[in-house]
């Protein structure tokens, strides 16, 4: 049965591009039977609210593809006990392959994830098995997958995750798979850390099935940090992984460094390894900052918040060393004297001006923080005439050091 003319299928409109918009994101709406239109009209307009599973039977799946009816079923299975939930897996397992990459069927599915006892589980786990890397690159199949792993026992999780050993650079390559290597990172690294406690060697051992996600990525590591997906799956191994293999990209990281500082995408693994890092790491860039000259990277658009990032998470000598190179001077034809300090010159860029507040807000008391307000002050009026440093005036002037924080 066709749906009716005027019959919405309950999807909020698109935002008007000028195109007329799909019936859905990947072709799956199915046109509903017209016994399962007339059930869901009534479930809309009925006023009583203490419809079940039971109510519907026969039409769980079309339900599903439907807005208000996967609203509905969603709902049941936070509430309902385990013979209505079973009565909703016996109808969607067979067509469960549709619904969970359908733009509303795969929150049902997640749901059944959720809400379901380890029997429904090993059922739910079953459908998964060899689907796992074409699911993942499904727009909302990868949904499913996140939420399966994160509800899965470990052994079925061990299980499931063999199945991208072999695909993991392509997944983390897809728009949709990166999402769930993210997960896996996150997943199996929060579950070791939780029985480091209890149980150092099953830890380490649980930990140890991330070793392909981290082979590959550790012998990737220039192509992956500056890849829009890859940089992602990096800064997921920083913030989760266990020490020991934290430390280990890391130390892989470090050596590349001066080729992500100014990278679209490779800034933002720098900016975590500053966060996440250690001591050592933080060394490093300063290094780079000194090497490669604070004023040419303080004006680039991305290694400008590397080094706003490593004043905030580096150390009080970190935050010196940076004040004693911007106080350095240099020749610049743009100034009568043709020589003047870094930060003079910083204070007039759209990204450095940027760095120069930053270093106002964080750095310590003492010899440097004096020297650096003493040069911004004693020149003070030259400064007015330029745009981005009126910010750095104005604080001045006001005694207050503490400047906006860059928006963005």
């Amino acid at each position: 049965g066709m749906v009716p003319k005027g019959e919405k299928v309950g999807r909020k409109p698109m935002r008007n591009t000028g195109r007329k918009a799909p019936s859905s994101m990947d072709g799956s709406r199915h046109s509903l039977s017209s016994g399962t239109l007339n059930l869901l009209e009534e479930y809309r307009s009925s006023k009583d609210r203490s419809w079940t599973a039971a109510d519907v039977r026969g039409h769980i799946v079309e339900f599903c593809q439907d807005q208000n009816g996967s609203r509905f079923i969603q709902q049941r299975l936070e509430l309902a006990n385990d013979d209505e939930k079973n009565l909703i897996l016996a109808e969607i397992l067979p067509a469960v392959k549709s619904l969970r990459n359908d733009v509303f069927g795969n929150y049902v599915v997640q749901k059944l994830f959720e809400h379901s006892n380890d029997d429904m589980k090993t059922k739910l786990k079953q459908t998964l098995v060899g689907e796992m890397v074409e699911l993942s690159s499904q727009m909302y199949g990868c949904r499913v997958v996140q939420k399966a792993l994160e509800r899965m026992n470990d052994e079925d999780l061990i299980k499931l995750l063999s199945e991208f050993h072999v695909p993991v650079l392509a997944c983390i390559h897809d728009q949709n798979g990166n999402h769930v290597i993210q997960k896996i990172v996150e997943v199996v690294s929060s579950r070791s850390k939780t029985y480091q406690a209890e149980d150092k060697g099953k830890a380490v051992k649980f930990s140890m099935e991330l070793r392909f996600i981290l082979d590959c990525v550790l012998d990737n590591i220039v192509p992956l940090s500056c890849h829009p997906f890859g940089c992602r799956v990096l800064q997921r191994i920083l913030e989760h992984c266990v020490e020991s293999q934290k430390s280990m990209a890391l130390d892989c990281i470090q050596k590349s460094l001066r080729v992500l500082l100014d990278d679209q995408y490779g800034n933002y693994v720098i900016q975590h390894v500053l966060q996440f890092g250690r001591k050592s790491d933080r060394d490093v860039v300063l290094n780079i900052v000194a090497e490669n000259g604070i004023l040419g990277l303080s004006r680039q658009k991305f290694a400008s918040n590397v080094i706003e990032k490593l004043l905030k998470y580096g150390n009080g000598d970190h935050r010196n060393a940076i004040v004693r190179e911007m106080l350095k001077i240099v020749d610049d034809k743009t100034v009568e004297t043709g020589r003047c300090s870094i930060v003079l010159l910083m204070v007039r860029d759209a990204y450095a001006n940027y760095v120069v507040q930053t270093t106002l807000d964080v750095v310590p008391e003492g010899k440097d923080k004096e020297l650096l307000l003493q040069e911004l002050r004693n020149n003070s009026s030259k400064l007015r005439n330029y745009t981005f440093a009126k910010h750095i005036i104005t604080k001045l002037e006001e005694g207050d050091v503490n400047v906006n924080p860059r928006v963005g």
